[in-house]
């Protein structure tokens, strides 16, 4: 029987101590936990029925900040908890670019707080951790828009 060469062994040794970390890694990652709905037509029916605002969250594949929101901010359970006072609606605005006009989701990530009738009560836009989000969350509107 031949013995395998010690170069190739320790590349195997090596690829395989690199996937375990990636994995462990990936598995180890949080994950977001808000029941996010996608249809911003259903969402805002849905809301209109409940009595609850809605959350509008606009975002795209391509935005590094909103990204990052599904393993911090949206992976938060206290966020998580919070969000169960609005129906919370994540609009790609790739998808959904007449939805994201409308609000004028320029700058990504754009949250606003919307009532029954779709306007907005508040709004905020750029990355926010668990607690700056959950602040703002709880922060009174000042105004149409903010």
């Amino acid at each position: 029987m031949n013995a395998i060469p010690r170069p190739l062994l320790v590349i195997v040794v090596v690829f395989a101590s690199v996937m375990a970390v990636v994995g462990v890694s990936r598995w180890m990652t949080p994950k977001e936990i808000v029941p996010w709905r996608r249809d911003f037509y259903n969402a805002q029916a849905e809301a209109r029925e409940s009595g609850k605002p809605m959350l509008a969250y606009f975002t795209a594949d391509w935005c590094g900040p909103c990204q990052s929101l599904k393993t911090t901010t949206w992976a938060d359970k206290g966020v998580e908890e919070a969000l169960r006072a609005y129906v919370p609606t994540r609009i790609d605005v790739m998808l959904n670019t007449n939805v994201a006009l409308k609000y004028n989701a320029e700058v990504l990530p754009k949250y606003a707080v919307l009532d029954a009738e779709g306007n907005v009560v508040k709004s905020e836009e750029g990355y926010m951790d668990p607690a700056m989000f959950l602040d703002w969350l709880k922060r009174p509107a000042s105004g149409a828009a903010n």
